[in-house]
């Protein structure tokens, strides 16, 4: 039970900070954790979990957007496809820096943040009509976002990457500072 709690605290704490930004989409757009969870989960788990627990979070947490802005959009199932090929590109970087230093980590956090960003804003472009099918309309997707729109959508770039950056670099100093659990069998059980 002891080794669950930190998870569980983590966990608990991510969905938080996820229902929080739901709450007020307006203060700072895309500025969660969930990505740098992808990401540093591939980094620091080597089994499973490394996947599952990032996983779980966003499955647990998904629906907030819908709920407190009032957008049913973020339930279609291609949307929802969408993020998880996102998350999975992020999680497939972390794996592929795994083991590398610090600073290539916090790289590899800041093109995490672009690859999502590209693979989200290019599918709105391909699947919303209101962007042209032209190599302008896949900018206006990446760089302003539909006409009209009170947040353009670099502000959203900008944020994922401050956010991934923030919490890679919190998860890394969590793993770097704090000691290792390690549980050891009684004396007794052992024969």
């Amino acid at each position: 039970m002891t080794r669950l709690l930190p998870l569980a605290l983590i966990l608990v704490l991510l969905a938080i900070f996820r229902l929080i930004g739901s709450m007020f989409p307006e203060t700072l757009p895309n500025f969660q954790p969930l990505a740098a969870l992808f990401f540093c989960g591939a980094i620091m788990a080597k089994d499973w979990r490394g996947w599952a627990i990032p996983l779980a979070a966003w499955l647990v947490t998904y629906p907030a957007p819908a709920f407190f802005e009032g957008n049913a959009a973020y339930l279609s199932p291609g949307v929802i496809a969408v993020t998880a090929l996102a998350f999975t590109a992020t999680f497939f970087i972390g794996k592929f820096l795994s083991g590398k230093h610090a600073a290539v980590l916090l790289a590899g956090s800041v093109a995490a943040a672009l690859a999502f960003h590209v693979i989200t804003n290019g599918a709105a472009w391909i699947g919303s009509p209101l962007y042209p099918k032209s190599p302008l309309g896949l900018w206006q997707s990446l760089w302003a976002g539909p006409l009209g729109s009170p947040i353009p959508s670099w502000v959203f770039l900008r944020n994922m990457t401050a956010a991934n950056l923030l919490f890679t670099a919190i998860f890394l100093s969590a793993r770097f500072a704090l000691p290792r659990l390690s549980i050891q069998p009684h004396p007794a059980a052992v024969r």
